[in-house]
């Protein structure tokens, strides 16, 4: 049985064998023993998945709007119609039948409605994060314990419960600070694309073979009517190579760095290419090497790999749209700003630009006083 990082017990452990969803969640309050079992909240979740938060998990284009709406109404073609409302019946009858299934599934399911209703609902927020975060821990012991080895019989439910765990963990907000909040994600990322790789065959004999067909890739993707790439992005990232050799670097660490930029290059490349079909999952499942070395590099706060993790917010910043991942690139690249020496900043000024001054005219970086201004 695979049993990523991410997804293994949560009971407390000393900080340095803590798992990235625990380090992530620390300071949410967890529900007192026996007061962590409320059936009306549950059911209260699960209509509230089905009003609102399975159209987060369909991309869908128009929210506000029913799928034959918006065809009456012209705001989407016909075929672009029918794959919408393909997608959303997945979510909306498959989701539920495969949650019943699997409780690690149900959990999860639960636990990210629960942040859904909390981002709709601040006045409750607090109570429903508390729940949000006994689902999860609740969903994370159960896979370890029943997930078993991956099976045509398991396979759709431990696909949509990594995604869930994905979304989620970009979702509830982080207890550590920003940089050290992405190295955790990265960590935990690794961990549910191995398991997406183990299931993806089965997975694409299913109900949710369309998600899978049209690439998961494809299915989940960027709007293309209302995604503009960020200027500048055409320039490229070569640049950043020669950034690798203007300072004495460990050759590890150099080659670490050379290999994750090599990575970067690739998604910027797709994104420019295919203009409003890139998919989140290619964006949020990076990098797709190991990524623990890297991760020890950004905590060590090697200038390098804060430069390229700066790169990395641009293209995080184009989901910002989504609640689930809104503020995380300009939270990160205002970390980073704080903490690389005042002989590095330049190499971030784009990042900057493009992230946090993408509404304001372009200003020059590299005084305290503008950097004073932006944090």
């Amino acid at each position: 049985m695979t049993t990523p990082s991410g997804l293994t017990s949560t009971e407390p452990t000393p900080s340095s064998a803590r798992s990235p969803f625990t380090i992530l969640t620390g300071l949410i309050d967890r529900p007192i023993e026996g007061e962590d079992e409320n059936w009306m909240l549950d059911l209260q979740l699960m209509h509230h998945y089905l009003m609102h938060t399975m159209d987060i998990l369909a991309e869908r284009p128009d929210m506000g709007m029913s799928p034959m709406r918006q065809l009456v109404s012209g705001n989407t073609e016909p075929n672009a119609d029918l794959i919408v409302a393909q997608i959303l019946e997945i979510w909306q009858v498959e989701m539920p039948r495969v949650a019943f299934t699997a409780d690690y599934c149900m959990h999860a399911l639960l636990g990210f409605s629960a942040l859904h209703k909390a981002h709709r609902e601040p006045e409750t927020a607090s109570a429903l994060r508390t729940s949000a975060v006994d689902h999860l821990d609740k969903a994370l012991v159960a896979y370890r314990e029943h997930g078993g080895p991956t099976t045509p019989e398991n396979a759709d439910a431990k696909f949509v419960f990594t995604w869930l765990v994905v979304l989620f963990a970009y979702a509830v907000p982080p207890s550590v600070p920003p940089i050290d909040a992405i190295t955790e994600l990265f960590l935990l990322v690794k961990g549910i694309d191995t398991i997406l790789a183990e299931s993806w065959f089965w997975v694409s004999q299913g109900p949710f073979a369309p998600i899978l067909t049209r690439g998961f890739q494809e299915a989940i993707t960027l709007p293309p009517g209302g995604y503009t790439a960020p200027d500048g992005m055409d320039f490229g990232l070569n640049h950043l190579d020669y950034m690798l050799g203007v300072d004495a670097m460990l050759l590890d660490d150099r080659r670490i760095c050379s290999l994750i930029l090599a990575e970067l290059k690739q998604i910027y490349d797709s994104v420019l290419r295919q203009q409003g079909q890139t998919s989140v999952a290619s964006i949020l499942c990076f990098p797709k090497m190991d990524s623990a070395p890297f991760s020890q590099l950004i905590k060590r706060r090697v200038p390098q790999a804060l430069v390229v993790l700066a790169y990395y917010c641009v293209l995080l910043d184009v989901l910002d749209s989504r609640w689930w991942i809104r503020g995380w690139s300009a939270r990160v690249l205002r970390d980073i700003m704080g903490t690389l020496p005042e002989q590095w900043q330049s190499w971030i000024e784009w990042p900057v630009q493009s992230v946090l001054l993408k509404n304001q005219a372009p200003i020059v970086l590299g005084t305290s006083e503008q950097l004073g201004l932006l944090v």
